[in-house]
């Protein structure tokens, strides 16, 4: 081998060996992490890393372990792999973008005086220029009251793609409860979001519940409509 192919060989292997050991914390600005996930602290590389004490927006999740995969890299997409405690989702960004393999449990952010949490078996929800790609699994979705007035309301529903847009229905798993509660979660190809929320009780204390928590009067019951805007 000649100095020069020498030369070169080394450089590459010294570059490659830079990327491999690049620095979870020092990559954090550019990997479109969602806005609304914070650590108290990251650690490891960017391929094996860490967030330690983390939060999705006032909910904490504890540690996560989580990476970029090297292989969708190959065709300009970036993937990145998250295990939590207790569950494990992957959340791709470039051509392709969205959610993938989401199975678990996961706490929600929720109002005061509700608890919520969402239980995943393979989610997806995936965009490309053209809009919705490709949506399918199952969510179910498990409202708790912190008094334990009432028993937790269960909902579910399957990811959908519905002209262009990703579409969540959810629905009560029990017709009898006496809170009907039904949502549906819009996403659009841009990443903004809103979820549409209709209610039906012959309860006065849940339905002043519902007001205070911006539920209005709607044919049949309440409804309350709320923007999330879009992730980064």
């Amino acid at each position: 081998m000649s100095g020069r192919r020498l030369a070169l060989w080394f450089a590459g292997a010294f570059a490659l060996g830079l990327l491999l050991a690049a620095p979870l914390q020092l990559a954090t600005a550019r990997l479109a992490l969602p806005q609304e996930l914070s650590a108290a602290g990251v650690d490891g590389s960017v391929w094996h890393g860490r967030l330690r004490q983390a939060r999705w927006r006032d909910v904490a999740i504890g540690d996560v372990r989580m990476g970029l995969s090297p292989l969708p890299l190959l065709l300009g997409r970036r993937q990145l792999w998250f295990h939590t405690p207790q569950a494990a989702l992957a959340l791709h960004a470039g051509r392709v973008r969205g959610l993938s393999r989401a199975d678990g449990v996961l706490p929600l952010p929720s109002p005061p005086g509700l608890a919520l949490r969402a239980s995943l078996k393979d989610a997806r929800l995936l965009f490309d220029d053209e809009g919705c790609r490709e949506a399918g699994g199952r969510v179910r979705v498990e409202m708790t009251l912190a008094d334990g007035a009432l028993p937790p309301l269960l909902l579910a529903g399957t990811p959908a793609c519905e002209g262009g847009a990703g579409r969540l229905a959810l629905v009560p798993e029990d017709a009898t409860a006496p809170l009907w509660l039904e949502a549906t979660l819009t996403v659009e190809a841009d990443g903004r979001r809103s979820l549409q929320a209709s209610a039906r009780t012959d309860d006065p204390g849940l339905r002043a519940a519902l007001v205070a928590h911006g539920f209005q009067d709607a044919p049949g019951g309440l409804s309350r409509v709320v923007e999330l805007g879009a992730r980064r």
